[in-house]
């Protein structure tokens, strides 16, 4: 047996005595509450968030960050007990750490935790990974990292990862403590996570976990693997890019009949704080008003019990028959030469599929830019190559645009 399939087959074996069976009851135990502030849950001794504040979908005026609100947003967090925050490189054009640094320089270092990461998809080398990394330090205003990433690891980006040596350089910025805790971010399978696992020891994982996800992209069979090698979660795309707030028809009914004390966003939060191997799950909140619902979610938190759960999965199942698109609007993909609006295309068309309403798709559809619409599309590929979801994007265009001309067809 080769020394890395030792290695993770070890991991696994060891840690199989934690795994549950992915569900979230009795989750008290693990849970911490804290008066008029946001539950906490242990990573390494520390107490996080159990909600944490995710900055890659800031509130946003006229195409620039909304700086006023987004401090409303971080004075109300701080007050509340989130001040876990999260960040990258790239985010807002590379604008969310600026932004993120300037405002919580107005709060003491050892008050909050600031995570940030190594963009894989844009490093090369060693140098790249020092260079970007002090670059970060500079816009966040910091002297170190509480939690850094190697950001997006799948089959896209895993050359870049090894040609670079990003994990030993990694560990460098540790022992210099300049970072405290290191980890990795994936959008891939669960053979994959055994590969990134099986090479190199992580203290960490920020990973996508939704209950639409947990079996039509098998997060759960990534999630366990990680589990068993005892390797803790922080949970991202809670909501699926907001898919999972804009439930219609049976879905919608289905929740709303069997639990009505939550909202559509309330439901979907829980469901993934429900994991008995996450320690906080990472929400992207985009207006004030986010924050102020997610944080009473989190302040007078219920765990979900068995019943949820079977509600999650009746969702689920009425959304997968339904053929959406599997997109996140992360919009990884908006390096598009053409200018095509990616996103925003695959949220009109999910809306449809979900609606059924194509006159609505279509109207929606004829408000964009004749630049930025689907039969744009030269198919170079390049939005494919920068995917976290993988999608293969292109096809997914025409298949777009082919039945909006269907819709109108039918109109005539």
């Amino acid at each position: 047996m080769k020394r890395r399939e030792f290695i993770v087959n070890s991991l696994l074996t060891i840690g199989s005595a934690v795994l549950l069976d992915g569900c979230g009851f009795g989750r008290d135990k693990k849970t911490k509450n804290a008066g008029d502030k946001v539950v906490t849950r242990q990573f390494k001794g520390k107490d996080i968030p159990l909600l944490s504040m995710g900055c890659m979908r800031l509130p946003t005026i006229d195409g620039k960050i909304d700086m006023a609100q987004t401090e409303k947003m971080i004075d109300l967090a701080m007050r509340r007990g989130v001040n876990y925050f999260d960040t990258a490189y790239m985010y807002h054009g590379g604008e969310s750490e600026t932004a993120i640094g300037k405002i919580l320089s107005n709060y003491k270092r050892e008050s909050f935790y600031l995570a940030s990461k190594s963009p894989a998809r844009m490093i090369t080398s060693r140098d790249d990974v020092r260079r970007i990394f002090d670059d970060q330090l500079r816009k966040c205003q910091t002297d170190y990292f509480d939690f850094y990433m190697a950001h997006n690891l799948s089959r896209l980006t895993i050359d870049n990862y090894y040609n670079s040596d990003m994990y030993e350089e990694l560990m460098k910025l540790k022992e210099e403590g300049r970072v405290k805790h290191v980890g990795f971010s994936f959008h891939d399978n669960a053979e994959f996570v055994k590969k990134i696992i099986g090479e190199h020891t992580w203290e960490f994982c920020l990973m996508q976990l939704n209950y639409l996800d947990w079996t039509a992209m098998d997060e759960k069979g990534q999630y366990e693997v990680l589990t068993k090698a005892g390797i803790p979660v922080i949970a991202m795309e809670l909501l699926r890019g907001g898919a999972l707030t804009r439930l219609t028809g049976s879905a919608k009914a289905v929740l709303s009949d069997n639990a009505p004390n939550d909202t559509q966003a309330s439901f979907g939060l829980r469901w993934a704080a429900g994991r008995e191997n996450v320690f906080s799950v990472l929400s992207g909140m985009s207006a004030l008003q986010h924050m102020q619902e997610n944080v009473e979610t989190f302040t007078n938190y219920r765990p979900i019990t068995k019943q949820e759960e079977e509600i999650a999965e009746k969702i689920s199942a009425i959304l997968q028959k339904r053929g959406e698109i599997n997109c996140t609007a992360c919009n990884y993909c908006q390096d598009c030469p053409r200018g095509i609006a990616i996103p925003a295309i695959f949220t009109m068309y999910n809306d449809y599929k979900a609606s059924g309403d194509g006159e609505a798709l279509v109207k929606q559809y004829e408000r964009l830019n004749f630049r930025e619409k689907a039969d744009k599309c030269i198919k170079c590929g390049l939005c494919s190559q920068h995917c976290p979801q993988l999608l293969d994007i292109p096809p997914l265009l025409e298949m777009v645009d082919n039945t909006i001309k269907k819709l109108k067809n039918t109109a005539v």
